[in-house]
């Protein structure tokens, strides 16, 4: 699991996971990928639920399609709106990521955060089953949730729809924190210490034991993000004592 912006494979292959929480959640991925279905996952910051969501569509039928995602979280209503179902601009439709996303895979990230208007419009316009472009064609696009909590909390809460939580949720996929699968975070390392040394010149070199000691007594707070700095720091610094 990476979280470069490089070129996706055109299939997804193993996660690199040694738990067998992770190796669950690949098998539900393939699945969700296989039978292109709606997809929702939870998990805290920086445990991959981005590259997940990137690599569900690179497995399943529609890679050839485009992936958009779109931050729910990060802009106001109304633009939020038109980023999502399109708006005029002098007098010309400009097309929302639905339409955008036609053959392909759209990622609503931090779903949680979407005003009760936005949760009404997006319910609407799932339901109908159709861009807002007039052009008839049916919706045609594998949607993927992502949240930090689990959802299930603010529909018991009251402050989401649960029409469209049960919309957006055919499966659900929990991602745990890296601290609850310590055995996934030397191959992690050792994953992302390989990628950065090719970048260098620096192929195959392997852990230090002052590193592999600090693998197993961190607590990771920024998950695998946070891992895959450590990561580029571990290389940068055996680069350094090359010169």
């Amino acid at each position: 699991m990476t979280f470069d912006r490089e070129r996706l494979p055109s299939r997804m292959g193993p996660l690199v996971a040694a738990s067998v929480a992770m190796r669950e959640v690949q098998k539900e991925a393939e699945l969700a990928a296989r039978l292109d279905i709606r997809v929702m996952m939870s998990g805290e910051y920086g445990v991959g639920k981005r590259r997940l969501a990137r690599l569900i569509h690179a497995e399943g039928s529609r890679r050839h399609g485009q992936f958009l995602q779109v931050r729910c979280g990060q802009e106001p209503e109304a633009r939020l709106y038109a980023r999502l179902f399109g708006d005029e601009d002098c007098g010309q439709a400009r097309p929302g990521a639905f339409e955008r996303a036609q053959g392909g895979t759209l990622l609503l990230q931090d779903v949680d955060s979407l005003t009760p208007a936005l949760q009404g419009a997006l319910f609407e316009f799932l339901a109908a089953g159709r861009p807002r472009s007039g052009s008839g064609r049916a919706l045609d696009v594998q949607i993927v949730t992502s949240t930090q909590k689990p959802l299930i909390d603010q529909v018991v809460a009251g402050t989401f729809r649960d029409d469209l939580y049960y919309l957006l949720n055919t499966m659900y996929l929990p991602i745990p924190p890296l601290r609850e699968r310590p055995e996934d975070v030397e191959p992690l390392f050792h994953y992302f210490a390989s990628y950065y040394g090719r970048r260098y010149g620096m192929d195959g070199r392997g852990l230090t034991y002052e590193w592999r000691a600090r693998c197993r007594t961190q607590h990771w707070p920024e998950n695998v993000r946070g891992l895959k700095a450590a990561a580029a720091a571990f290389v940068t610094q055996a680069a350094q004592s090359l010169r």
